[in-house]
């Protein structure tokens, strides 16, 4: 029997016992069906394909992953970015409705260096303001509010209510413009 105090805490010494009565290591049935000339190259190359499956499964594998990976960070981004935008929102508000008189000046440079701000971080995650003013209205990065009378041609951007944002060529928000009916009709035309 084993020495006692030769064993690590833990341990089991009856299990090292076990382990060396084991039989050798058997040869698989595959190759104990053959004759006794067993081709070994074969073998290797049956082996070499397992192996080079094995290593493609692999690679898509980790690729896989990786795409997933990323997907979950843009849907991750993509959300807090969403979720910032009111506070955007509200601080152009803030700005455009604030007096320019002497009293509230300081305060609106202090808002202006906030949203100065607040814009770099943006553009920094690579987010960017949808252009409106002058564009023609596009369903895929503007959401039509109002049509209302103009002299542009029909179609045309002609104010914007909310500001919009993409991140990636995908739209965080839609902006909220008014598009134009185009030049109306003189009264005496009509047939």
């Amino acid at each position: 029997m084993n020495d006692p105090e030769s064993f690590k805490p833990g341990e089991n010494p009856d299990a090292a016992e076990d382990e060396a009565q084991e039989e050798p290591t058997t040869v698989p049935e595959e190759i104990k069906a053959e004759d006794p000339e067993t081709n070994w190259e074969t073998v290797a190359e049956e082996r070499y394909e397992q192996l080079v499956r094995l290593r493609a499964d692999f690679e898509n594998f980790r690729r896989r992953q990786d795409r997933e990976r990323e997907d979950i960070r843009a849907f991750v981004m993509a959300t807090v970015l969403s979720d910032l935008l009111p506070v955007y929102d509200n601080l152009d508000r803030a700005l455009k409705s604030m007096p320019a008189d002497d009293e509230a000046k300081s305060w609106r440079v202090g808002i202006e260096m906030t949203m100065k701000g607040f814009n770099e971080a943006l553009s920094r995650q690579g987010v960017d303001a949808i252009m409106t003013e002058g564009q023609m209205f596009d369903p895929r990065w503007h959401e039509a509010i109002q049509r209302v009378p103009s002299d542009l041609p029909e179609g045309t951007i002609v104010g914007e209510l909310a500001k919009g944002f993409r991140w990636k060529e995908r739209v965080l928000r839609a902006s909220m413009v008014r598009v134009s009916e185009g030049p109306s009709e003189p009264a005496g035309e009509e047939e």
